[in-house]
This record gives C-alpha cells, structure tokens and sequence, in this order.
C-alpha cells in the first residue's frame, strides 16, 4: 500500500506542478482540440518574438507510454523563436484514446485530424519532431501529408530482424485489470529508476513524467503494439518520405537501429549524440536544440 500512496503523492504533484511551466521567451499553455476519439491535449510553447511565430511550428510526438512531458526543457528551448506544439497520443497522458488496439495509422489520422482542427494544413504547414513510437506517427504523417509536413525529425527509429521483432511482441506484459498493471510496475520500479540515475534527470522530472505515463492503465501497452506491429512496413513505408529528414542518433537502447535507417530515406542527415541519452530532453536541451535549428531553419 505504501507504493501505492506514493504513486498518487507523485501523480498530485505532476497536476498542481503542470500549471506552472514556463521560459524566460515563451509562454506555455495547455489546451485540447478534437478528433476522432474525443479530446487530443497538447503542450503549445508560444514565443513573444512576432518574427519567431512566423517559423512553422514544431510539432513533438512521445514514444510509449510516456507523454509530451518527456520532451522536457526542449519544449521551452524551441519555443523561443518558433511555436512548439507537443501532443500526447491519443489515449496517453490527458488526451482520449481509442477502446481497442490502434495502428500507427490510426494515431497519425487522429493527431492529423486534431492539428487541422488548430489550423494548420498544407496552407500552414509545420515541421515534426517524433521519437520511437512518435517516429513511426510522424512518419506515417510525413508520408499522408508532404504538402503539409516541411520537414520530419526523428529520435530513435526502431529498424530491427523479423525475429528480435517478434520478440519484442511476445515480452510485452498484459495485464488485465488495473491491480495487475500496478503490481506490475511496482515490481518494473526498481528498474525504472535505475535508468533515470543514469540519465541524470531529477527526480521531480522524472517522477512527472512516470506519473504521467501510468494514466492508460491496462492499456498502457497499446502503443508498443501498434509500434511493433509498425516495424514490419518500416522498409517499405519509409522511402516514401520526400521531404529532409534528421535521424538524431542517441545513446538509447536503439542508437545503432537508427544509424542503420540512414539509407531507407531520400534527404537524410545525421545528428550523432552517442554520449547523451533520452535524459537530454532534460539536461541537453541547448545541444539537441542547436541541432534542430541547423537542420530546420
């Protein structure tokens, strides 16, 4: 019981800590706009700058099961000289999602849907910035939407054998009611922070973003299955990008999948951080962010 106390003590202070954030040269807001399966919630770092608005606005996807949390201080770091938009995946963190197993088809339409419903199109087109599970939706986008779509970013781009794919499946957990989900991270916890002292993130980053990441309960996993099941087409469907594309190569588990990917896209560059990890968000926003601008302005 004790574990499940903190839980809540955490998930309390990640919602009065929410209304909070912001950066010497944004502001940012919250807010939610429909789609198809109810409400999307979005993170929007709006700069003072009138001339820094005029840039086409960068749109973040997250990877599961995380939320647009994870991208940390490279939210405000963007946000000084253009719009940032992180969304979270239907069904993640405060946005609705669908009952069953979804695509990553399923969330590009959706996420597509609700950034037209904030403006945005081929006649206002942004630039996109996904990683893992985000990748694979900006991909998917990129791909429905090349008059809309300028430029694709993408952190981690999980290109793997038929076999280590399928494995990947087969070690998914699958809880079935909310008590086995959190026995299960409670027994996951010792493993979680290990990574995060690794990654030098503090601890009230940190525990903001697990928080946030327990919302789905039993289907928290959804994405990985969408993610995993994505893989399969990844050499198929990512030549059919047209627009640049920037692989940023960290030291994530996937580093050498991504590197690997360098050859399935047209307009590729590279941005290696072999020495920073998915923490970077948070103690490297400057580097990432110095890479993103060279590549996107």
């Amino acid at each position: 019981m004790n574990m499940f106390k903190t839980m809540l003590c955490v998930a309390g202070v990640a919602l009065a800590t929410m209304g909070h954030a912001h950066a010497a040269d944004a502001v940012i807001k919250r807010g939610y706009v429909d789609n198809r399966y109810g409400q999307l919630h979005y993170q929007m770092a709006v700069p003072t700058d009138a001339k820094a608005k005029q840039r086409p606005p960068l749109v973040m996807f997250h990877q599961t099961a995380n939320t647009s949390l994870e991208f940390g201080k490279l939210i405000p770091e963007m946000g000084r000289d253009r719009t940032v938009i992180a969304i979270d995946t239907p069904g993640y963190g405060g946005s609705d999602g669908p009952k069953e197993v979804p695509t990553i088809n399923d969330y590009m339409t959706a996420v597509n849907e609700g950034l037209k419903n904030l403006g945005y199109g081929p006649n206002k087109p942004i630039d996109v910035i996904g990683l893992h599970t985000g990748a694979f939706t900006g991909i998917e986008l990129a791909i429905a939407e090349p008059k809309m779509v300028r430029k694709l970013a993408l952190v981690g781009v999980w290109l793997v054998s038929e076999e280590t794919r399928l494995g990947a499946i087969s070690r998914l957990p699958r809880y079935k009611t909310s008590v086995e989900f959190f026995e299960w991270f409670a027994s996951a916890l010792p493993r979680l922070q290990k990574g995060q002292l690794a990654q030098n993130v503090s601890d009230a980053d940190w525990g903001l973003v697990i928080a946030d990441s327990l919302r789905p309960l039993v289907r928290r996993e959804y994405g990985h299955d969408a993610a995993f099941a994505y893989a399969a087409k990844l050499r198929e469907r990512a030549p059919m990008i047209t627009q640049p594309v920037l692989l940023m190569a960290l030291n994530d588990g996937i580093r050498q999948s991504t590197l690997d990917s360098q050859p399935l896209f047209k307009k590729p560059t590279l941005a290696d951080f072999p020495n920073l990890q998915e923490g970077a968000f948070f103690t490297a926003a400057p580097e990432l962010g110095a890479s993103l601008r060279k590549f996107l302005d």
